[in-house]
């Protein structure tokens, strides 16, 4: 992709990998003893792999630890630029071991802060339009839980109202649309930040994982955008 020579022409290419059709990108979690321990992603088109060190490594010291909205600081798992169809993806994928309240929020933050760090990287780039590009969340987990499960049913079946961390659970069980995450729930509309570099709206998908490692078809949620 001509996006890889355009960013490894200013940074070191350790950080990026070009991958074409039938190639396979393995992304690792980085937390330590993960359940979730990686995901193989096979191209089926161009696509840039960049992983969680060239965020980590490029700015993490410098950004505030806030302890609250937003929380900057954070990056994901890995970012994947992919040309299919005619159309420039940006993805941004965090992986978590179990489904649960607190590691879902984690996630979200991870990647609206992702998306900020990584936006002011390419939109310098003279041949890579990010207002033309369609931008997706990806968080992968083992999947919602019987638990979860059955206290959404059992709301639902006594007409009581779910929690948001509820509704957002039995949208990603029903694996239609992709979930619309709101900067009202991450704040990066507080700071003084021109809306170009923030997704008011980030569509996000959850991907079931297994223990150890899982194969993730990504072209099955870009279809969906």
């Amino acid at each position: 992709m001509k996006i890889y020579n355009d960013l490894t022409a200013i940074y070191k290419d350790e950080f990026f990998t070009d991958c074409h059709d039938g190639d396979v990108v393995t992304i690792n979690e980085q937390d330590g003893n993960p359940k979730v321990v990686n995901v193989n992603i096979k191209a089926l088109s161009d696509l840039l792999y960049i992983n969680s060190d060239f965020l980590h490594g490029c700015t993490v010291k410098y950004y505030r630890d806030n302890n609250g909205k937003p929380e900057v600081q954070h990056d994901c798992d890995g970012i994947l630029i992919v040309r299919y169809q005619n159309t420039d993806y940006l993805v941004l994928i965090e992986m978590k071991s179990d489904y649960n309240r607190d590691n879902i929020k984690k996630a979200e933050k991870q990647l609206a802060a992702s998306y900020f760090r990584i936006i002011r990287h390419l939109m310098p780039l003279r041949d890579f339009n990010c207002y033309a590009c369609k931008v997706c969340g990806v968080i992968i987990s083992l999947p919602v839980t019987t638990e979860i499960k059955r206290d959404i049913r059992n709301k639902k079946n006594t007409n009581r109202p779910l929690a948001r961390f509820e509704q957002q659970a039995d949208h990603f069980i029903r694996q239609e649309k992709p979930y619309m995450l709101d900067d009202q729930k991450v704040g990066f509309g507080k700071l003084a930040i021109h809306p170009q570099y923030y997704m008011t709206s980030l569509p996000v998908f959850h991907v079931d994982a297994n223990m150890g490692s899982t194969d993730v078809d990504i072209y099955r949620y870009l279809r969906r955008l």
